[in-house]
């Protein structure tokens, strides 16, 4: 190798250099001014630089620019005579990557050459960035051995254990918490040391002193068990609160419901007893329409009360019970005039519910008296479907004898045709409507994407 040589016998001298070849740990011998003269094999491996690249450099072109300043004070006073004593300072390495190395030097100035030893500090730096890190988390940790011998335990896990560090430390984790054994956490643990596999366990710990709610994530090491784990009982409570709050708010709004539903059928029945006096044909039907409209709302009352979500209703149930209601009420003979559903299950808001029912009530009740006199036999058709872009296609249509031409154009329209339009601008429909053989009404409504464009379970 290159460099000059120590004054010694040839068998002193052969053994130098053998200690030198063979020491595991890094040396390396410079001038004065940190020129590198010769390196030993640990030097090369620790640092990862083939050996004339060593050569060519200075010891001081190996630091991290940080440490550097400190270096070469220290450098410069080798020449004064002074030692260099386990100075820590990272050399860049192969790779771009830096190691942590505690560096001696001794000078000799009758050789004009300085000798360094080193030693490789990085996996303890690295271990007690590991620990520091540890104890600043705000989660709890603690790690086992493949025997379940507890090796390490920060400060949180302390805390939440009730339990001092130096009390778990060398302990078998299921001597110290012998009523987990068979428990969630246990089997949790033992399957990500057999398997390898990460798991995550949120469970109450039922065992006093503890006794609360704790979240777990555990990992296989390979030295054994590495175990996050945090106290959530917090969360928990505070979730299970905000669900009772909940469940008491349905209760209350299914009895809202059940209420709206009872008393809109004692309008209904009232109205029904008020036709029972009146001998008039115009006020009885009158009453009747007005009746019809009343149980349309009651129904969709009482879905409501039997739902699962308040915030909306299935428009698609509703209008096949309101519908099959509708025959019912007037008595309609299915042989005669048959009611044909193509009805889907969309979910809607209800200020969009309770306009479409009294559309369905208003429509088809009106088929139901006019399009089919004299016993003329026919159908009503109901569809419902969800289109692109959350729009809805509502059709009520009948293959009765139509409107009459002439009954577009009078300006003393009925009650029931002037519902359709008023309820057709409330949700903000595009209607069309065609008569002829039969009549046919089409309506266009946006429904929000997410409710008409999800069907519901």
């Amino acid at each position: 190798m290159a460099g000059q040589s120590i004054s010694v016998p040839s068998g002193r001298k052969l053994k130098v250099d053998r200690f030198f070849a063979l020491s595991p740990d890094p040396m390396c011998i410079t001038t004065f001014d940190g020129r590198i003269r010769r390196v030993n094999p640990a030097f090369i491996h620790t640092t990862g630089h083939p050996q004339p690249r060593l050569l060519a450099g200075n010891i001081l072109d190996l630091l991290h620019p940080q440490d550097r300043p400190a270096a070469e004070a220290a450098v410069a006073g080798l020449s004064k005579g002074n030692a260099i004593a386990g100075l820590e300072s990272r050399f860049a390495c192969a790779g771009a990557a830096y190691k942590w190395l505690a560096w001696s030097s001794t000078p000799v100035p009758a050789e004009g050459l300085v000798y360094t030893v080193a030693r490789d500090l990085t996996e303890l730096r690295l271990a007690e960035g590991w620990a520091g890190a540890l104890e600043s988390t705000t989660d709890a940790f603690l790690a086992v051995d493949r025997q379940w011998f507890l090796i390490r335990v920060n400060r949180q896990a302390e805390r939440l254990t009730l339990h001092r560090r130096e009390d778990l430390l060398g302990r078998n984790l299921w001597e110290v918490f012998p009523e987990a054994v068979g428990g969630p956490f246990y089997r949790m643990y033992e399957q990500v040391m057999r398997t390898g596999k990460p798991g995550h366990l949120e469970e109450f710990y039922p065992h006093p002193p503890l006794n609360r709610w704790f979240e777990a994530h555990a990992y296989a090491t390979p030295e054994g068990l590495a175990v996050y784990f945090r106290d959530v009982t917090g969360r928990r409570q505070a979730e299970e609160k905000i669900t009772r709050t909940l469940q008491e708010k349905e209760v209350l709004l299914r009895e809202v419901h059940h209420r709206v539903k009872n008393n809109l059928q004692v309008i209904c029945s009232m109205l029904r007893l008020q036709e029972r006096n009146l001998r008039d044909d115009t006020l009885l039907h009158a009453l009747k329409e007005c009746r019809e409209r009343v149980m349309a709302m009651a129904m969709l009352h009482d879905q409501l009360h039997r739902a699962k979500d308040f915030s909306c209703i299935n428009l698609g149930e509703y209008i096949r019970n309101l519908a099959s209601s509708i025959f019912c009420s007037y008595g309609v003979n299915s042989a005669e005039i048959n009611l044909r559903l193509d009805v889907e299950d969309i979910p809607v808001a209800i200020d969009t519910a309770i306009p479409c029912g009294l559309l369905v009530n208003e429509l088809v009740s009106n088929s139901l008296l006019h399009a089919f006199p004299d016993g003329r036999r026919g159908f009503v058709a109901l569809g419902l479907h969800a289109r692109p872009g959350g729009a809805v296609e509502l059709i009520i249509a009948d293959d009765g004898r139509g409107f009459r031409e002439d009954a577009q154009a009078t300006n003393s329209r009925s009650l029931g045709l002037w519902l359709v339009d008023l309820l057709s601008d409330q949700i903000g429909a595009v209607v069309e409507r065609s008569i002829g053989a039969g009549t046919h009404y089409r309506l266009i409504f946006q429904e929000p994407v997410g409710q008409a464009s999800s069907p519901v379970q």
